[in-house]
């Protein structure tokens, strides 16, 4: 069966789908700049501006890439990986057609059937038979189940829970093998216990964040920078330029990478998303290529 993203979501895949090849088709009409942006899902920031993300070979990539065209006009790019691990959606590429699929792959000769649709949008009236998850576990991962006739509570024909963290997922993630690719299931196998984040001496979660949707709640420690950062502690980091001045901001923030037992084994920097109000766009475009920040 073929899946699509309704309204919205569709325009917005499709322009996500050019991410894997943006860097040298686009830096011969126009100009790029890495990791400009923060990125929130739900409320939390899954994407910080200034920091590297971590690839499935463990290579730091770009966590978003700003294009700035001939106009000054500006699109960003966000790994489709990223994006899929996120909404939930599976990702698969068929070098064949050269060919990214978003949602299951076709048959090699599929019969007629009615699409299905993946729609991200706040229902009408309280689905009549919304897709569920495994209520015990998610409880038992510290989530709370929202009320069954609240049209809020729902996503399409999905039920959603709040995780331990108040952030609002999909209930039919959590503990569900079938919603992982090969890559994911193979991590839930090598770096989970018994389907849920293994702990530290101190009683830390620790884990691939890529997989929090499955398990229920984000970990504590994230590998990144070879070693680990607190997941919170991470995001938090650059909030703490937020609003300041030119004059005001020390441009950069600092964070910390930690073994896994928790102790720190060095620090990060990253940086403040610049100064530009009242410039024009010719000028933030000349300060990008030139790597300033005001």
């Amino acid at each position: 069966m073929k899946k699509r993203i309704a309204s919205f979501a569709g325009g917005f895949f499709a322009a996500l789908a050019l991410s894997a090849c943006l860097t040298t088709a686009l830096a011969a009409a126009g100009k790029v700049s890495y990791n400009f942006a923060n990125v929130c899902l739900d409320g939390g920031t899954v994407i910080v501006a200034g920091a590297d993300i971590s690839a499935a070979n463990g290579q730091m990539i770009p966590g978003s890439i700003l294009y700035t065209d001939e106009t000054g006009g500006k699109t960003n790019y966000l790994p489709l990986r990223k994006i899929s691990d996120l909404l939930g959606v599976e990702v698969n590429y068929d070098s064949a057609s050269k060919t990214i699929y978003l949602g299951k792959m076709p048959a090699p000769q599929p019969a007629p059937a009615e699409e299905e649709v993946i729609d991200l949008s706040t229902p009408k009236t309280v689905p009549e038979n919304p897709r569920r998850g495994d209520l015990e576990l998610i409880k038992s991962r510290g989530g709370t189940i929202l009320p069954d006739d609240d049209v809020n509570s729902y996503r399409g024909n999905d039920k959603l829970f709040k995780n331990k963290d108040g952030l609002t997922w999909w209930e039919y993630l959590v503990g569900n093998k079938d919603a992982l690719d090969e890559r994911d299931k193979k991590k839930v196998e090598e770096q989970l216990v018994n389907g849920d984040y293994p702990k530290n001496k101190k009683g830390e979660t620790y884990g691939p964040w890529e997989l929090c949707y499955y398990v229920g709640y984000e970990p504590d420690l994230v590998p990144s920078e070879g070693g680990y950062v607190r997941w919170k502690e991470y995001n938090e980091a650059p909030k703490a330029l937020d609003g300041l001045s030119k004059e005001e901001c020390p441009h950069e923030y600092t964070y910390y990478v930690y073994d896994l037992d928790g102790n720190v084994i060095k620090e990060g920097k990253g940086t403040c998303q610049g100064h530009f109000e009242g410039k024009s766009m010719e000028y933030v475009q000349q300060a990008m290529i030139e790597g300033r920040l005001w």
